[in-house]
């Protein structure tokens, strides 16, 4: 089969092709360091192609040399607001961990390339699983569908992009940290009461008993609140994906 482009359509394809190039490489699953390079720009020609048809419909008129670094910001950008989800997650991770004492034996983990504690990995994994339940590998295609129309291809840089992002950002953290509040606030509680214990009771040692009786509370605590951290992973996910796509994808 033989396609024939010109030069306008020529310069349309490789603009949609910088900005599918930046989403995968920066969304989540789709930009993760295990798959490897040529296989994400496979990916990114493929959706290139089928996208193209549909970003040329509403294409701008900026020239081709400052739109080809704005096309593929843009797309960087949207990878990375989508990836908030995941972050937001593994925040929710950190601040249990945080309150389980794991932080203070954190090592390298391969699948995150940083330091993490012994819990973190559980984390994200059920950030993985409920990501991929959802199907939100899907609504990362329909997000950047709904991108060319929001924002043309060629059209400039979106002025509302940066704050939508900074917004979107701020608001998952939050939800992040709100998801591991009550894990947090019954560890806390453990650990006044361990405190109290030790005040009545001098001759107790706090450091013997307080540590594994925490972690021991605490991993009870979480094999029991799972449901809730699915239902709360789901909820940042769909507040990440409405707010990145304006609200046209379905989650």
């Amino acid at each position: 089969m033989t396609v024939t482009l010109s030069g306008g359509q020529t310069s349309m394809m490789f603009l949609v092709m910088l900005r599918c190039t930046g989403l995968v490489f920066t969304a989540p699953i789709f930009g993760h360091h295990s798959i490897p390079t040529l296989v994400k720009f496979g990916l990114a020609a493929a959706l290139a192609v089928a996208l193209a048809k549909t970003a040329g419909a509403t294409a701008g008129s900026m020239p081709l040399i400052l739109a080809a670094p704005v096309e593929l910001i843009i797309g960087m950008s949207l990878g990375f607001i989508l990836s908030m989800g995941f972050q937001a997650v593994e925040v929710s991770g950190r601040v249990i961990s945080i309150q389980l004492g794991l932080s203070l034996a954190s090592v390298f983990s391969p699948t995150q390339e940083e330091a993490s504690t012994a819990i973190d990995p559980f984390f994200s994994v059920l950030a993985g699983l409920v990501f991929l339940g959802m199907n939100l590998h899907l609504a990362i295609v329909q997000a950047l569908a709904h991108s060319f129309i929001a924002y043309p291809a060629g059209g400039g840089w979106p002025a509302d992009l940066a704050l939508t992002g900074a917004q979107t950002i701020a608001l998952a953290l939050e939800l992040g940290v709100r998801v591991a509040l009550p894990i947090a606030l019954v560890l806390l509680l453990v650990e006044l009461s361990v405190a109290l214990l030790a005040r009545a009771i001098p001759q107790i040692n706090v450091f013997m008993m307080g540590l594994p009786l925490k972690m021991l509370v605490g991993i009870a605590v979480l094999a029991l609140a799972i449901p809730n951290l699915v239902s709360g992973a789901e909820s940042i996910y769909r507040f990440i994906f409405n707010a990145a796509s304006g609200g046209a994808v379905n989650t």
